[in-house]
């Protein structure tokens, strides 16, 4: 899903810790008319201790934070972060914090932040996150009893924001992310009789530099504008193939992300102004030309994992906004401009258009809106990898995702003594949806079928699995239908429930990860009796899923050319169920304890295919702020 440029009349702040996509797939336009001051969030302290696997009902990886410097933070705990992180955000006005946890299987946290500079006009500061697992043993083979999954996140952050009064404000962050982890679900294809197997290894680095400017907002009828350039560079350290005997591993991809951005709004009188966004993204690929070479046989189609061409999109944004009142209307248009883009022979097409208009109208207790927007998607190693943390340190094509068009109604209305209602209906037709999640499976089963995949044909004895291999990605479209219910009486309780229903059929449906679920729900609830104890409840549901990916038959006959969906196989997933409680403890406005029991359900479904999840998880800590 493409959402609109943060570039003028807003206040920008990017997750910047290893979480810093393309603007040009990634992005949302505010304008605020009127008088308007930034405000500059003191501490954005972020918990990420045992999370719950939970995902988002959108298709976007993140959720940018609107206001003041965001902290930068690296979700750990989940066994497959898909769409969804499910981090929680907490601001103080203290200077510094400090948060520790710990819990079964080994599962720790810490999160540290302070900020050496904090006045009217500057903010400087540093951020530390380190999350880890390491002990809990899922049973996948004989040859792999004593393999333990293990997973270490470590993050750390500078920060710094300056306001030149009457010119602008400056922003800028430095961050660095290293992960350290296994394939902790391994089970090699063909294991060594009476061998111990060790799992295959993984490192990732992540860097990542930008800076903004912005001019000031102090009045909607002056010309605003807007700048900024970042940096990221994400490199995996390997690349495992699916094989025993296969010590020697190629190096995996790495990829560098150059982006520069510019935006111009030009308001007047009755609420209307014009505007221009740019963005550019030029993408760079280092390590060996050829990884993996699947298939070399006379006659036989070559499909192999390889370093990407380098490639670059620029995207341009003009729009015309109105508002006024109750109304809220944007007419713009994305227009694509991408350059080398895809496996060479089979480029991605120089340009593409799609919608970028809204419509708002707000009255009293009542809304309704209608968004139709679009563009294309950059399918980078960074940005597949926030869709699946097991993911293929290799890809086969920068082809991105294209939508012509992502349309949403809803109607909003309350809150009426603390309840409120909404009901959103969507449709979604997309491009070259990556068909990823399967790169575990891969180094595990090859090119097998597993056991329930299927075609329309129902008759799999002839056909090989192109798992993480496919460069095509898959057509989508589909419709759905989602809803949400809050009941917020008074402080001492709350509760929330959201639900989603959508087409989910082979070429028909909306991405919402990898596992393409028809149901989705998050149950949330939370009841504080005195002003120092809250306790919380969630359930999280996700259900009728299923995973797709190509094959070929034969084998010797290469890929079939079309992509129709009878070139499909699909595997149904179990349906993921998970219940969580937690409690939290506030001896001053300053120290604070709690407890959190995730997955007390005890499920073990896998998220993706041989990936397994841990159990119930029961963890607590403490939180200082000083």
């Amino acid at each position: 899903m493409t959402i609109r440029n943060i570039y003028l009349g807003t206040s920008i702040a990017f997750a910047s810790f290893g979480i810093l996509p393309s603007a040009a797939q990634l992005h949302e336009s505010i304008s605020v008319e009127g008088k308007y001051v930034p405000e500059i969030i003191k501490v954005d302290r972020i918990n990420t201790f045992p999370k719950p696997l939970k995902f988002s009902m959108a298709a976007s990886p993140l959720e940018y934070e609107k206001s003041g410097v965001a902290a930068a933070f690296i979700p750990s705990m989940l066994a497959m972060p898909a769409t969804g992180w499910n981090d929680t955000k907490e601001f103080s006005s203290n200077r510094g914090y400090l948060e520790l946890g710990a819990g079964s299987w080994l599962n720790s946290t810490l999160s540290a932040g302070y900020r050496f500079v904090d006045n009217a006009s500057t903010l400087a500061g540093i951020r530390l996150q380190h999350n880890s697992t390491s002990l809990w043993k899922p049973h996948m083979s004989d040859a792999t009893d004593d393999v333990t999954r293990y997973r270490y996140d470590e993050s750390v952050g500078l920060y710094i924001s300056h306001v030149f009064k009457g010119y602008g404000r400056l922003d800028a962050s430095l961050d660095y992310h290293v992960g350290m982890f296994n394939y902790y679900g391994y089970c090699p294809i063909n294991p060594i009789a009476d061998t111990k197997i060790d799992a295959p290894t993984q490192t990732l680095n992540d860097f990542a530099m930008r800076i903004d400017w912005r001019s000031p907002m102090s009045n909607a009828s002056t010309l605003s504008y807007g700048a900024s350039a970042r940096v990221r560079h994400f490199a995996f350290r390997s690349l495992p193939l699916p094989y025993a005997w296969d010590k020697e591993h190629s190096k995996g991809n790495r990829e560098t992300d150059i982006e520069i951005a510019a935006g111009v709004r030009m308001p007047w009188d009755g609420g209307s102004s014009i505007g221009l966004d740019a963005d550019l993204n030029v993408l760079t690929y280092g390590g060996e030309q050829d990884l993996f070479n699947y298939s070399k046989g006379p006659g036989e189609t070559e499909i192999s994992l390889h370093r990407p061409d380098n490639y670059g999109m620029l995207v341009l944004t003009p729009y015309y906004r109105f508002n006024r009142g109750m109304l809220d209307i944007r007419l713009g248009a994305d227009i694509d401009l991408t350059f080398n883009a895809g496996p060479d022979g089979n480029r991605y097409s120089f340009f593409h258009i799609a919608p970028d208009v809204n419509f708002a109208l707000q009255s009293g207790q009542f809304g309704m809106y209608l968004n139709l927007v679009g563009g294309s998607q950059l399918n980078t190693l960074a940005n597949l990898y926030q869709n699946d943390y097991y993911m293929s340190p290799a890809i086969t094509s920068t082809r991105p995702t294209y939508t012509p068009l992502d349309a949403t109604l809803g109607i909003n209305i309350g809150p009426f003594s603390g309840f409120s209602i909404g009901v959103e209906g969507r449709f979604m037709a997309s491009k070259n949806v990556h068909l990823g999640g399967w790169y575990q499976a891969w180094i595990n089963n090859g090119d097998k079928a597993f056991s329930g995949m299927y075609d329309q044909s129902g008759d799999l004895s002839k056909r090989a699995m192109m798992y993480s291999l496919d460069s095509e990605g898959i057509n989508l479209h589909g419709f759905g239908i989602s809803g949400v219910i809050e009941y917020t009486p008074s402080s001492v309780f709350s509760f929330k429930a959201k639900a989603t229903v959508q087409q989910q059929d082979w070429k028909k449906g909306i991405f919402n990860g990898y596992d393409r679920p028809k149901v989705t729900a998050d149950i949330s609830a939370a009841v504080r009796p005195v002003s120092q104890l809250k306790v919380s409840a969630g359930f999280n549901y996700r259900a009728k899923r299923a995973i797709y990916t190509r094959s070929f038959v034969p084998l010797s006959a290469g890929i079939i050319p079309d992509s129709d969906s009878e070139n499909l196989c699909r595997l149904s997933l179990p349906d993921i169920s998970l219940l969580n409680l937690a409690a939290s403890w506030n001896f001053t406005d300053s120290f604070s304890v709690w407890l959190q029991a995730d997955n007390i359900l005890n499920r073990h479904d896998d998220m993706l295919p041989m990936l397994p999840a841990q159990g119930i998880s029961v963890g607590g800590g403490l939180k200082v702020l000083f």
